[in-house]
């Protein structure tokens, strides 16, 4: 039974992110050592409820080209570690691992750009309780401000306002882009500068803040940049060679951020936090499409319906559209195309969510043209819609017993209480 009151992170990657914000608004750096070894003597860095626990580090370290994460070199066993005469945890290297790694400082494991985004935000916050709250009630926040850029995409394909909410309310209500609006995860921010980065491209004259938005998705997800080139069609079209360089001026800052960060914290600027491991792009398909824990026919099956609108939407809007839709493809490819296109522990189709006001778009002319006109077809579509609030807004309210999940566990949650 979901207990209400103020939000906490819950599992997954949440409390790390959360330990990233905090080494750096508590000690200035990225070295998470001290800030692990706090949280298994009781701090809150990790969020209240891993306080005192053996939480796994999500922290890293290049030897050479090789990548090691804590867990290969440490007894992962918290509890069993040694204790100093003060009653320090000592951290105890696994049997053969060279002793340096005692004391070599411990890189995130994540990119750092969601610390470096919300640092001056909550930076007056730091050390309390509050902070939890704070960034958790940030994504709900993004969300909001992704609802408000997606509604001016929507504007360029429809003037009817009602199309344009009950599109807004199956992309955003209807799929697991709800249940992330209620953590601690990048994907609402990432989500939010997506989706204002294609609102913002629309309109020519604001280049320079799409590519903006662009260049911030790329401090949390470096693969971001994917979308630059659909993104570019908007400016070659009119050979808008000044707006062209605009837009990609912060995404080139934002690229050499990242190699900067990387050559900080892991040597060499080609050493990146979360290397691209490649998979089966085929597999990676299948399993964000249909898999039962992770596919998006079930965990957002309204959006389906989107492609009865995009042949239209591409014949009449032609580049806007396939602007659109190209975005869309190619950040569903690179997710499923990454040999972890299931996203770790998580909550249904995570790694795609940002894609989804993109491919949701088709909704608007589903909704206004045949059969989905006819009133029995149309009130299916609804219902679809509404299923699919439905089964998001359960895992949302039990959300820290949401992950791993397939939509039959969330729908019989309700009923064990």
């Amino acid at each position: 039974m979901p207990k209400w009151g103020l939000p906490t992170v819950a599992d997954g990657d949440e409390p790390h992110y959360l330990v990233l914000l905090n080494s750096l608004i508590l000690d200035g750096d990225f070295d998470l050592h001290n800030n692990y070894l706090a949280v298994h003597q009781g701090s809150n860095q990790a969020g209240t409820r891993y306080a005192s626990s053996g939480v796994d580090h999500h922290t890293i370290y290049w030897v050479g080209d090789h990548r090691f994460v804590w867990r290969e070199l440490f007894n992962a066993n918290v509890e069993a570690w040694p204790r100093d005469s003060g009653g320090h945890l000592v951290p105890q290297l696994k049997p053969g691992v060279d002793p340096a790694f005692s004391w070599k400082p411990e890189s995130p494991a994540h990119p750092v750009g969601v610390a470096l985004l919300l640092a001056p935000l909550v930076f007056p916050l730091r050390g309390t309780g509050w902070l939890e709250h704070v960034v958790v009630f940030c994504s709900a926040l993004a969300t909001l401000l992704a609802v408000y850029f997606y509604q001016r995409i929507l504007e360029h394909f429809t003037p009817r306002r009602s199309t344009v909410w009950i599109t807004t309310a199956a992309v955003f209500l209807a799929t697991p882009l709800l249940f992330y609006s209620r953590s601690f995860f990048n994907e609402p921010l990432i989500t939010l500068f997506i989706t204002a980065a294609f609102a913002l491209a629309l309109t020519t004259s604001r280049s320079f803040w799409a590519g903006a938005c662009l260049g911030l998705a790329m401090l949390m997800k470096p693969q971001s940049l994917i979308v630059a080139p659909a993104l570019s069609l908007l400016f070659l079209k009119n050979r808008d060679i000044k707006s062209l360089l605009l837009f990609w001026l912060v995404p080139i800052v934002a690229t050499l951020l990242n190699l900067y960060f990387n050559y900080r914290l892991n040597g060499s600027p080609w050493h990146g936090a979360y290397p691209f491991y490649r998979g089966s792009f085929w597999e990676g398909t299948w399993g964000l499409v249909g898999s039962q824990r992770h596919g998006l026919l079930w965990f957002a099956p309204a959006l389906v319906f989107s492609a009865f609108g995009w042949r239209a939407l591409l014949r009449i809007f032609r580049l806007e559209a396939l602007v659109l839709l190209l975005g869309a493809v190619l950040l569903f490819g690179i997710a499923a195309w990454w040999a972890y296109w299931d996203g770790g522990w998580c909550y249904g189709p995570r790694l795609i969510t940002p894609a989804f006001p993109l491919l949701g778009a088709g909704l608007v002319w589903t909704l206004e043209h045949s059969p989905f006109t006819w009133r029995p077809v149309r009130w299916g579509l609804y219902g679809v819609i509404s299923i699919g609030v439905l089964i998001n807004f359960l895992a949302a309210t039990h959300h820290a017993s949401s992950f791993e999940v397939t939509i039959l566990d969330v729908l019989r949650k309700p009923l064990n209480r």
